[in-house]
């Protein structure tokens, strides 16, 4: 039964990926050729971020109470709401509201299918890993067909296929409902009780003193702003390079094609170096490669660089969740995720309004810069260090 939940699971989050990413780098460019500025295209890609900001613990406690199958029929129901949207008149206000309604729904996937995902009793991180290979799948294929869809059919014709595969995800939903009520009245019921006293007594808050759980929330945040950030600018930074719009999807595709690909070594990466020493190593050559893509307008050079930044990017993701899930209560995952959620969404309201105003200012090239810095230093002050463990070391020697 948990296999065919999983499998399920799998494929909704395929298709939807998919579309987001999919969505990401042709809303930049059909922005751009309809006249919209810089600062404007911040607005559009923050929009994506707003609601969830506010709205992602709630929406965590929600995937607490309510099943898989529910939430996951709403959340698909609002991605095909945004993407009619984009088929009636895509002006620069419905870009905004639909990037919005992208956002809620997204979010309101994302955190039921992994809250369940944790929940299937299957090791943490394996299963982890193989969602996240699909989501890095869905990364890859997402620029390839949405920039070949936009470039030689148009952004309504992008839009009718995007709702074509969000319909298929919803009718999967469907197929959840008898799994999820039998794992539910099977096997969550005897702990309900002990779930609500645990939710009265502490504040969720009070989990945030465990240093390895704040700092892969806050790696977490820096991780998908950032990818927000790169799916958003770097086709501005290659269109100024003279890059097609198609090239623009492969090198993105080959960016998601690297997040896949480093998925299959984060075991053995963990094993060797632990797991909060590579989430910070991913900051740190995640920062050097946006410092220096700028300058590199060698397409063959540009392959190699958004490539190892696919890799550094792609481990926090999923290392992220697992150090989430394992220092969380289990009857409270979904609430400790909706706060993951709400630090990622504050970053990516943040950050690209930030960015936006210096690449107005500055160019496309001084967004690179500033996410580059602000990875570097974050991967300073996120480090696992020894200061932590010596005091407990000379409490256990007296």
């Amino acid at each position: 039964m948990n296999a065919w939940v999983f499998s399920i699971i799998l494929w909704m989050n395929l298709l939807q990926t998919t579309i987001v990413f999919g969505t990401k780098p042709v809303i930049t460019l059909y922005a751009i050729s309809s006249g919209v500025s810089t600062l404007q295209i911040s607005v559009i890609v923050a929009a994506y971020a707003l609601v969830p900001a506010f709205t992602a613990v709630q929406i965590g406690k929600w995937t607490d109470k309510y099943d898989l199958k529910r939430i996951s029929i709403i959340g698909n129901g609002l991605i095909l709401l945004s993407v009619w949207l984009g088929t009636v008149y895509a002006s620069f206000w419905i870009l905004v509201l639909q990037q919005t309604i992208l956002g809620v729904a997204n979010t309101l996937c994302m955190l039921s299918q992994q809250k369940r995902v944790g929940n299937l009793g299957m090791d943490v991180d394996r299963a982890i890993a193989n969602y996240s290979l699909v989501s890095s799948l869905g990364a890859m294929l997402g620029p390839i067909i949405g920039t070949t869809l936009y470039e030689h059919f148009g952004y309504q014709a992008f839009c009718y296929a995007n709702a074509a595969l969000i319909s298929v995800a919803m009718l999967s939903g469907f197929f959840l409902r008898e799994e999820e009520r039998k794992k539910t009245d099977g096997g969550e019921q005897p702990e309900a009780t002990t779930a609500l006293q645990d939710r009265e007594r502490e504040s969720i808050w009070g989990l945030l003193r465990n240093r390895d759980l704040r700092n892969a929330i806050l790696i977490s945040g820096l991780v998908l702003s950032n990818r927000e950030l790169f799916s958003a600018y770097f086709p501005l930074l290659a269109e100024k390079l003279g890059i097609s719009p198609t090239m623009i999807g492969f090198l993105l595709a080959f960016n998601g094609l690297m997040m896949l690909i480093v998925r299959f070594c984060q075991n053995a990466l963990v094993r060797t170096f632990g797991r909060m020493h590579v989430l910070t190593y991913s900051l740190y050559i995640s920062g050097i490669i946006y410092l220096v893509t700028p300058s590199s307008s060698w397409l063959v050079l540009l392959f190699v660089l958004v490539g190892v930044l696919g890799g550094g990017l792609g481990l926090g993701q999923p290392l992220s969740i697992s150090s989430v899930l394992e220092n969380s209560p289990p009857q409270r995952a979904g609430e400790v995720l909706g706060i993951r959620v709400t630090i990622n969404r504050l970053s990516q309201f943040a950050i690209p309004l930030v960015f936006g105003g210096v690449g107005g200012m500055a160019g496309v090239s001084a967004v690179f810069w500033a996410s580059g810095l602000v990875l570097a230093c974050f991967g300073y002050l996120t480090r696992p260090v020894k200061i932590d463990v010596q005091p407990n070391r000379e409490k256990l020697a007296d």
